[in-house]
């Protein structure tokens, strides 16, 4: 039997997976990808990248300029309720004016309106380009582990070949109902099913009814019917069935199905294009643990939610984003083995944030749409940069500080630059273009100063080491004219900030020491787990 030897098995070739395999390969480790069906997904799925997951995909070379292509004319979404799609008098439900404008707390739009089918294609040229091997149509057969590494036999689907592949860690990322989590035998927790959806993908000329290229969400008052309209030519309408009432998906042929679009839409005389119906299975679902010896779970073998806020997949890309850089670092070196560790550490706790808020979401909702809640209100459970921009990490390589509040959010708005926070978005300038401190990070540790004696002790430190470390001295090449960073930074002039390569702050020095490369020696020390 034909073996293969590769640092990194992934199992599963959608947001997670793909992801984990462009990261992991721009970082100078080729991973070997396994996927059962024959390439990624040509239907919406799923929609939205928030401005989080947009920072993070965007250090991974060649994705930022295909996410503009793929945005380039959409709209930013809207959400109406009526008795069907062509009712005159559907009611909008814009959120209220709020002066606190979330622009200016990232370098990227406070949403991205894309399909998961237009994601997935470019993380996966993107992916193939960077050198990941990416074999579709691969099904893995079975897998055993030991403390030297992992050894798995996989399948091709289409002519039954088996082969074994060799490799130092095993990335889950095979969905929901994950295989590997139950051959592991790793608990879950949550309130398992919540729902059942059943998502019908059409096309129907609707411009009666809407703009050509609309955007929007839209509610069927009364049916647990819900439009996604994403600004191309395909359409869904999510339909709510009850498995209890002796509804099942075989109740949704194709005539079924045109029908209860018509009827959704409003107008019998519509002639719309059937393309696809499949169930969805609503769910609140947590591993117990996102680690067992070698394999790691990530996306929605580890967790999965219901999608009214449209955080799920946005959690499954940060996942696989966290962990790859961590297992990027490791396999080259440059960090101690429990720094693998810290990636459930870090985050569960804030995915249990999303979990949970998308649950009370979900029970204010009718279909996709929340129709019983005040968008007024300050703790209504809408997403919002407080939860993905305001998270908190805390773990043994998080260098928090004795006024440290154990907070797992902070207001974005007014973040304070602290250890375990994502770094503040500061615009700098080189002299010939605009630039985010956030485009100065993802590939290594990145330690920011306004003195020229850290970016010494910086060169010292990484040669020391024998680790990537880029300092920048603010004010020099770059500069920061609105004279912002140190202050959002939370250090004097003459301070620095060190950034994983996640944007996450995981020390500072408020100050110039005495000894500032035996201050950041040990700082990165702990934040590699060394």
């Amino acid at each position: 039997m034909t073996k293969h030897k590769v640092p990194v098995l992934v199992v599963g070739g959608a947001y997670t997976g793909l992801t984990t395999a462009l990261s992991l390969a721009a970082r100078g480790v080729p991973p070997l990808l396994v996927e059962r069906r024959p390439g990624t997904s040509t239907l919406p799925k799923a929609w939205g990248l928030n401005a989080r997951t947009q920072e993070l995909l965007r250090t991974l070379p060649g994705v930022g300029a295909r996410l503009d292509a793929a945005v380039e004319d959409v709209r930013w979404p809207r959400m109406s309720i009526g008795a069907s799609l062509a009712d005159p008098d559907r009611a909008f439900l814009d959120p209220p004016v709020d002066d606190r404008d979330p622009a200016p707390l990232s370098p990227v739009p406070p949403l991205a309106w894309v399909s998961q089918a237009q994601v997935e294609a470019i993380l996966r040229q993107c992916a193939e380009e960077a050198g990941a091997a990416l074999r579709f149509g691969v099904e893995l057969v079975s897998f055993t582990q030991d403390e030297a590494g992992v050894t798995a036999r996989v399948r091709e689907v289409a002519t039954g070949r088996e082969y074994e592949v060799e490799a130092d860690y095993l990335v889950a990322a095979d969905g929901v109902n994950s295989r590997i989590r139950e051959d592991l035998g790793i608990p879950v927790e949550g309130r398992g099913r919540l729902g059942h959806m059943y998502v019908i993908t059409f096309t129907a000329d609707l411009s009666s009814y809407v703009d050509k290229g609309a955007v929007e969400v839209i509610g069927v008052a009364g049916t647990g019917s819900s439009f996604i309209l994403d600004g191309t030519d395909r359409h869904t309408l999510w339909v709510e069935y009850f498995p209890e009432r002796g509804q099942t998906p075989d109740d949704f042929t194709e005539p079924r199905c045109l029908e209860r679009i018509r009827a959704a839409i409003g107008d019998p005389s519509i002639e719309p294009t059937f393309i696809n119906a499949r169930s969805f299975a609503i769910s609140h679902k947590r591993a117990a643990r996102f680690r067992e010896g070698r394999v790691f779970l990530a996306g929605d073998s580890a967790h999965s939610c219901p999608p009214n806020g449209g955080q799920g997949g946005n959690l499954a890309i940060q996942d696989a984003y966290d962990l790859s850089w961590r297992l990027a670092l490791v396999l080259g070196g440059q960090a101690g083995e429990r720094l693998l560790s810290t990636y459930e550490v870090e985050r569960k706790p804030v995915v249990n944030v999303t979990l949970e808020r998308e649950v009370r979401l979900a029970a204010v909702s009718e279909g996709r749409i929340p129709a019983s809640y005040n968008p007024s209100d300050p703790d209504a459970p809408i997403p919002t940069p407080k939860e993905f921009l305001g998270f908190r990490y805390r773990s043994e390589v998080v260098l928090t500080e004795p006024d440290d509040d154990g907070a797992l959010q902070e207001d974005p708005w007014e973040a304070t630059g602290s250890p375990g926070g994502r770094a503040p978005h500061v615009e700098l300038t080189d002299g010939t273009r605009t630039l985010s401190t956030h485009d100065l990070f993802g590939r290594g540790f990145v330690l920011l100063t306004g003195d020229d004696t850290w970016v010494g002790a910086a060169r010292e430190v990484a040669s020391d080491l024998g680790v990537e470390l880029d300092a920048h001295r603010i004010g020099d090449l770059l500069r920061d004219e609105s004279g912002e960073w140190a202050t959002r930074y939370g250090v004097s002039a003459s301070g620095a900030s060190l950034v994983r390569p996640d944007s996450v702050v995981v020390w500072r020095g408020t100050g110039l020491p005495e000894d500032p490369a035996g201050e950041l020696s040990s700082a990165l020390t702990t934040a590699l787990a060394r």
